[in-house]
C-alpha cells in the first residue's frame, strides 16, 4: 500500500471519530439538558404537589363523563369514581393525571436543540396529546376493571406503563419530524 493511500485511510478514519465524536457530544448534551430540565420540573412538581388537587379532581371528572358517555353509570366525588356494575372503585391519583409523561416528554423537547418557538409549539402539540391518550388509557383502564377486573393490575402496571413510554418517544419523533424539521 503506497504512502497515499495509508494517509487517505487515516484520514477517513480521523474524520469517522471526529463525527462520532460530534454525534456523542449532542447526545451527551441533550441527556444532561433533560437532566437538568427534568430535576427542574420534578422540583416544581413536588413543590406544588399539594395545589395539584385541582388536576386529580378534573381528570376524575373528565374520566366519569366520558365513561357515562360510553353508557357506564358511575358517580364521581373528588377523585373516586364509583361503577355501579359491581366494579372495584376507581381512584385517581397523581400518576393517573398523565402529570408525569408531561414532565418526561417537556423535558425532551426542552433539552432538544431547536428553536424555542419550536420548542414551543412541541409543548403546544405535544401535551393535549399525551393527555388525551391518558384518557383513552383511564377508559380502557375502567372497561378491564368492569369486565375483566383479574387482568386490571396486569394492564394497569405493565402493558399501559410501556405503551405510555412508547408514546411519549412517538409524540417526541413526531414533534422532531413535523414541526422542528420542517
Amino acid at each position: 500500500m503506497g504512502k497515499k493511500q495509508r494517509k487517505k485511510r487515516e484520514n477517513t478514519k480521523s474524520l469517522k471519530l471526529k463525527l462520532y465524536e460530534l454525534k456523542d457530544n449532542r447526545i451527551a448534551r441533550f441527556v444532561a439538558l433533560y437532566l437538568i430540565y427534568i430535576s427542574i420540573f420534578t422540583g416544581l412538581y413536588l413543590l406544588l404537589k399539594e395545589d395539584l388537587e385541582f388536576l386529580r379532581n378534573l381528570t376524575a371528572g373528565t374520566f366519569s363523563y366520558m365513561m357515562s358517555s360510553l353508557g357506564v353509570a358511575n358517580t364521581v366525588t373528588e377523585n373516586l369514581l364509583l361503577f355501579e356494575e359491581g366494579a372495584p372503585a376507581l381512584k385517581v391519583i397523581d400518576e393517573c393525571t398523565g402529570i408525569y409523561e408531561v414532565l418526561v416528554y417537556s423535558s425532551c423537547v426542552m433539552a432538544y436543540t431547536t428553536t424555542y418557538q419550536k420548542k414551543l409549539m412541541g409543548i403546544a402539540f405535544g401535551i393535549p396529546v399525551i393527555l388525551g391518550i391518558n384518557m383513552v388509557r383511564l377508559i380502557c383502564l375502567g372497561f378491564v376493571g368492569i369486565w375483566y377486573p383479574d387482568m386490571f393490575d396486569y394492564v394497569h402496571y405493565y402493558l399501559w406503563q410501556v405503551t405510555l413510554i412508547l408514546i411519549i418517544v412517538l409524540v417526541v419523533l413526531i414533534w422532531i419530524e413535523k414541526i422542528v424539521k420542517s
